[in-house]
């Protein structure tokens, strides 16, 4: 039997046909190799949502899984020289996705390929920047540090500081914060990637709130005249559930939290600057 290749695609309006080609399996030499692209089904989620692109990425997971277990399988191997093979195999691939992805047809994509071919098929049909290693972007963690690290509030104010779990007795483990000072209250602050999973992000949120509850009757013990001010900077949500779950924080008027985009940050900085702040360590 010769090798094939079959196409794997999102359809996100049947009526309209259109295809967002995001995998691709091959069967050459005897052997079945498949994978996916990460940075179409990025795109992709744009179209269909943030959970429906999650229940895509499942199945694809699974199917690369079901296919290295196959290719890694000696005496499966021989099975792919049986035709109605490719075609039960196929059909199950339908059944399990619910028709949320479709297949080109392997019966009319054959051709003489070696599993060598793989990565130019991949890049020729579904992404051409597969396998290409580019320069990793800059991640927010590290902006945020060298933006802090170069302003004014590091002259100031502690920054990176692990505030004591003695000194907070809402919190049940010492806590970083990206920055704080006193001036007549304590000012603290930190950052949030809203590209991180919704479930360590609300996790996030809900230990910014204690941090803040507890600098707050730590203001009082202290007797400084004002309770202060605990900021969260934001950058842009990725997908449905972080939007919701940010639309949600900025609507909670019970949270003691500041929040602020990230784009916000030269102006606290420039707040910081006109106001008589001592670093927290040395007043506390």
């Amino acid at each position: 039997m010769k090798s094939f290749y079959s196409i794997f695609y999102i359809e996100p309006e049947p009526v309209s046909e259109e295809k967002i080609s995001v995998g691709l399996f091959l069967n050459a030499d005897k052997k079945p190799v498949f994978d996916y692209s990460e940075e179409k089904l990025k795109v992709a989620s744009k179209i269909v949502g943030s959970e429906t692109t999650d229940s895509l990425q499942r199945i694809l997971r699974n199917i690369k899984k079901k296919t290295e277990s196959l290719s890694d399988n000696d005496k499966q191997a021989e099975a792919f020289d049986v035709k109605p093979f490719s075609e039960s195999y196929f059909r199950y691939l339908n059944n399990y996705s619910n028709n949320l992805i479709t297949y080109s047809d392997p019966a009319k994509n054959h051709g003489d390929f070696t599993l060598a071919d793989y990565k130019e098929l991949f890049r020729l049909l579904v992404d051409k920047k597969y396998g290409i290693e580019e320069e990793e972007e800059e991640s927010f963690k590290t902006l945020v540090k060298k933006k802090i690290n170069s302003s004014v509030i590091r002259e100031k104010m502690d920054v990176f500081y692990k505030v004591p779990k003695k000194s907070v007795e809402t919190i049940y483990r010492d806590h970083i914060v990206d920055y704080i000072g006193v001036n007549g209250s304590i000012i603290s602050g930190n950052t949030v990637d809203m590209k991180s999973s919704p479930y360590n992000l609300e996790n996030k949120f809900h230990l910014f709130k204690s941090l803040a509850t507890g600098l707050f009757k730590l203001s009082h013990k202290l007797n400084l005249k004002e309770e202060g001010k605990h900021v969260v900077f934001y950058n842009e949500p990725e997908g449905d559930k972080n939007k919701d779950l940010l639309h949600g924080v900025l609507k909670d008027s019970s949270s003691p939290l500041i929040l602020k985009h990230w784009e916000e940050f030269e102006e606290e900085a420039h707040w910081v600057a006109n106001k008589p702040i001592t670093k927290f360590s040395e007043k506390i």
